[in-house]
């Protein structure tokens, strides 16, 4: 009997349509083909690297399977918790997004049925990527140190914590009109939950279960299914009365609270208005216009307290820095300062830029935007109107730490080359990912899609350099050498640490050996400010070449010359 006649037998409809919809999608292979490799990759330099040295033979790993099968199990903990909300989030918000779920309620299916099925629908393709680390569990399990009890508990650990992310993912989506809320929620809420409840999640279980028999650790996960069951009770009974729910841009709420606020409390001045949003009308850019006056982060108003938010809290942390470091600020926690301004950027482009096409497809305005009299190009052009705003006003925090690192180091002959560096890397990296973002949103017919690819490319992008060295290291035992260093310093994340390291006193390139190892590096650097630049400019002419094509507008008919013939003459 097929799979399908099975869950039919059951009267397992919608999971029987989930997984034949996933069967039919070749990407479920792609993805399901990359998983096995990145895991089987990255398990072989987390196994072997420090038992297979040189002149450390084949035995040298006996014995140490215990340790191979905790980095595993933890491995596929966090690869569930990052990868099955991204995956389950949306199950129920896209079909508020198209209007089904209310057709959804009214079949025969039970408000319960339809959150079990579609918890199981996200459940069973996860599990498929747990059963791929059998066979790596199975060679721990032949290197010796692994109790029975101890390899049967991460199994069944492992697959608690499928069912208790996505019934976490379930609730979300059950709660949230949008899968962008969802996606969201469903993370913060996550970490939330696992800092007030560590005994509730599979790490810690995992942990403790490492002397104890399989019956206690069974009976410790009592509590992971309590949370499980209690995301699942609660995602029925707020299933029906958010079915309907009208999404609202939260931003925009809190943002047109202030306004209000502001407008009430500047009666007492006069009603003094210091710079005013634009034009009332939309003259002869309109998108632009709808792109700079109604939307959240476009609005000038609005991005001026996104500035204050960000240049605020930023001012005053240099402030202290400089005050309470008698010897001088910590190089290393103004360089953490500017990482995580350059991750919150980041994510804010990407989410913004991948956002402009696919909001349109989801609220179903495409069609009536393409019926403008304007070109592809000019529509691409005036939709990331509001993003060239919002890249304009994170370059000013940017410039707020370049500028006071160059004034703290001022006897440093490197901190104008650091100063132009840095810049640049701002000005090339962060168009880069608008337009990076927006290619992958024609491409991708969802919203939440575009979001989610674009990120996790990015994310792998930059994290390829640590892995690669982590697991060169690993394998030989000693340092990387200077031409593999030279390649993978071609990473953006490399790029600005590079640029880091100009500007500290103690990084600084000296006379000799230490001068003649740096040089190489510092060569590479207008190199990979080059290539980006390239990169940006030829993902631009991609975007605008092929704008009607990729928005779906139909090409203009290709006007046919006709012979007259005599008769027509």
């Amino acid at each position: 009997m097929s799979g399908t006649k099975f869950l039919k037998r059951f009267e397992l409809p919608l999971l029987a349509k989930e997984l034949n919809e996933q069967s039919a999608q070749r990407r479920t292979y792609i993805i399901r083909f990359a998983y096995a490799g990145i895991l089987f990759i990255t398990a072989c330099g987390l196994f072997y690297g420090n038992f297979l040295q040189v002149g450390g033979g084949r035995a040298s790993g006996l014995g140490q399977g215990r340790q191979m099968f905790e980095k595993l199990v933890n491995l596929q903990f966090w690869s569930i918790y990052l990868f099955l909300p991204a995956i389950s989030c949306g199950c129920l918000t896209v079909e508020k997004e198209r209007n089904s779920l209310g057709l959804l309620l009214i079949t025969s299916l039970t408000p319960r049925q339809i959150v079990l099925q579609k918890l199981l629908g996200r459940v069973v393709p996860m599990l498929t990527f747990v059963f791929l680390s059998f066979p790596l569990m199975a060679v721990a399990y032949s290197f010796g140190g692994i109790t029975l009890d101890y390899l049967w508990s991460g199994i069944v650990l492992l697959v608690i914590a499928c069912f208790q992310t996505a019934a976490l993912s379930i609730l979300c989506s059950a709660w949230y009109p949008t899968t962008v809320e969802a996606f969201i929620g469903n993370y913060v809420l996550f970490l939330v939950l696992y800092n007030l409840f560590p005994f509730g999640w599979g790490p810690w279980l995992f942990r403790n279960a490492s002397d104890n028999p399989f019956g206690v650790t069974l009976v410790s996960s009592t509590f992971s299914a309590f949370m499980t069951t209690g995301f699942l009770v609660a995602a029925r009974l707020v299933l029906q009365a958010r079915a309907f729910v009208t999404p609202k841009n939260v931003l925009l709420g809190l943002f047109q609270k202030l306004d209000a606020f502001f407008n009430n409390a500047n009666t007492v001045t006069g009603g003094i208005v210091l710079v005013s949003d634009g034009e009332p009308l939309p003259g002869l850019e309109p998108v632009a216009w709808r792109e700079t006056t109604k939307k959240s982060l476009g609005t000038f108003r609005y991005l001026f307290r996104v500035l204050v938010v960000l240049e605020l809290p930023l001012l005053i942390v240099l402030q202290s820095l400089r005050l309470f470091s008698p010897g001088g600020p910590d190089i290393a926690r103004v360089s953490r300062l500017l990482y995580g301004l350059w991750l919150l950027a980041a994510a804010m482009i990407v989410v913004h830029s991948a956002s402009v096409v696919g909001a349109e497809r989801t609220r179903q305005t495409l069609d009536v935007l393409l019926t403008t009299p304007l070109t592809g190009g000019e529509i691409l052009r005036q939709k990331l109107r509001g993003v060239t705003r919002l890249i304009k006003v994170l370059f000013v925090p940017f410039v707020t730490v370049f500028a006071f690192e160059v004034w703290w180091y001022q006897q440093s002959r490197y901190r104008w080359p650091y100063l132009a560096l840095s810049v640049a890397s701002v000005a090339i990296y962060l168009p880069l990912l608008a337009w990076l973002a927006l290619w992958i949103g024609l491409k991708m017919r969802s919203q939440m899609k575009a979001v989610l690819v674009t990120l996790a490319l990015v994310a792998g992008w930059l994290l390829v350099p640590t892995v690669v060295r982590a697991m060169l290291v690993d394998m030989s035992g000693t340092s990387v050498s200077a031409w593999v260093n030279c390649l993978l310093a071609l990473s953006p994340a490399d790029q600005i640490a590079t640029i880091e390291g100009l500007n500290p006193a103690e990084m600084l390139p000296q006379k000799g050996a230490a001068q003649q190892q740096f040089s190489p590096f510092l060569l590479l650097l207008p190199l990979n400010l080059a290539i980006y630049g390239g990169l940006w400019v030829a993902i631009r002419w991609v975007c605008l070449k092929n704008a009607d094509r990729f928005l779906g507008r139909l090409a203009e008919p290709v006007k046919t010359r006709y012979r007259k013939t005599p008769a027509m003459k």
